[in-house]
């Protein structure tokens, strides 16, 4: 009984070792390479299959770190103005369906990304989707400073002076020194 518990004691050792560090660090060792390949990424595809390669692997930890790193490279290369519409859209449509619906620094990132398309391309869908982002944020944590001026920046820019104003309300009722926002929803 005693050489049944070692063992199984052993074996339980090892398969926490695997699962708990060798896995991740393999994970983060294929996300660090792949962040060396860009230099050589030619196309879209390639970046694809690059990073597919990442998420791909399997680790039970490691993806949501992952994820968030390069949707936060992803806001990077979308935000610089040569980038052209076509590769902005489909850097974001790829790392999108890889952030967690119920992770805010994921969905913040996907805030960022849509806002910064509908800034520059003005489409609907990129408002719309910039909007529902930041409202699932909310909806996490109603008090989430970067989704309640995100969000009252999205209706300040599109000349939505009635929901600016309730956000702003809201956000004066958390933070009532902001002299900044009380500024804008009086003009």
């Amino acid at each position: 009984m005693k050489q049944i518990v070692i063992v199984l004691g052993i074996i339980l050792a090892v398969l926490s070792f695997i699962y708990g560090a060798a896995l991740p660090f393999m994970k983060a060792g294929a996300y660090i390479s792949a962040m060396g390949n860009l230099q050589k990424v030619r196309s879209l595809q390639g970046f694809k299959d690059n990073f597919d390669a990442v998420f791909n692997f399997y680790s039970p930890v490691g993806t949501e770190e992952i994820t968030k790193f390069l949707a936060n490279d992803i806001v990077n290369l979308v935000s610089q103005e040569q980038q052209p519409e076509a590769v902005s859209r489909e850097l974001v449509a790829y790392i999108e369906p890889h952030l967690e619906k119920n992770n805010p620094r994921h969905l913040m990132s996907g805030a960022q990304m849509r806002m910064i398309l509908w800034l520059r391309y003005q489409k609907k869908d990129d408002y719309m989707r910039t909007e529902a982002y930041y409202k699932q944020i909310l909806s996490f944590g109603p008090k989430l400073p970067p989704a309640l001026y995100g969000l009252f920046e999205l209706y300040s820019r599109a000349g939505d002076k009635e929901n600016m104003r309730k956000v702003g309300e809201t956000i004066l009722s958390y933070w009532p020194s902001d002299t900044n926002i009380r500024g804008l929803i009086q003009k």
